[in-house]
């Protein structure tokens, strides 16, 4: 369903959807690796290509942003993948629903670091269980530019809004800065 009045998706919002649907099961082949805005996946622009030349997406300049539409094509061409759609239908509302959230591409590229970097914390330390500070930690690290306290407040912040709304799990931190 296209929703006229959510905010528009440009490729770096693609590139964190795919890395959520990803995240969540969904087999898109896509491999995921630290990048300058977050979790990136070079296949994402293979496949942001193939859609054109199928006629599904056109891009249009919004700004600084090359914001991405579903043409009628795709919408035709829709129901012969609803079987595939119908079996990740609780994921793509979950995902939908974490968008609906993102206001612009800096706050996705802040949520969408977070999950990253929780999923790599856990990955190198299966047995431990992760701490909010361990994770900001970590993240700081990856991300120098991110250590004004603006960033940082907002970098708390989303740690503790994604535990709150289930998308990670993490030990309760005291010392994580003041997440309001």
């Amino acid at each position: 369903m296209i929703q006229p009045y959510a905010n528009p998706v440009g490729r770096i919002i693609f590139q964190k959807v795919c890395y959520v649907v990803t995240e969540m099961g969904v087999d898109t082949g896509f491999k995921f690796r630290k990048g300058s805005y977050g979790p990136f996946a070079e296949e994402v622009k293979l496949a942001l290509h193939d859609f054109a030349n199928r006629n599904w997406l056109q891009e249009e300049q919004l700004g600084k942003m090359m914001a991405l539409h579903v043409t009628p094509q795709y919408l035709k061409d829709r129901a012969r993948y609803e079987e595939v759609l119908k079996r990740h239908e609780r994921k793509i509302g979950k995902t939908v629903d974490l968008f609906s959230r993102i206001k612009d591409t800096d706050q996705a590229e802040q949520v969408f670091t977070v999950l990253f970097a929780s999923r790599e914390l856990k990955q190198a330390k299966p047995q431990e269980t992760v701490a909010e500070q361990d994770l900001y930690e970590y993240i700081l690290n990856w991300k120098k530019t991110w250590r004004t306290d603006e960033k940082k407040h907002a970098l708390a912040t989303a740690i503790r809004n994604l535990v709150m709304l289930g998308w990670m799990r993490l030990q309760f931190s005291e010392s994580l800065p003041e997440a309001t």
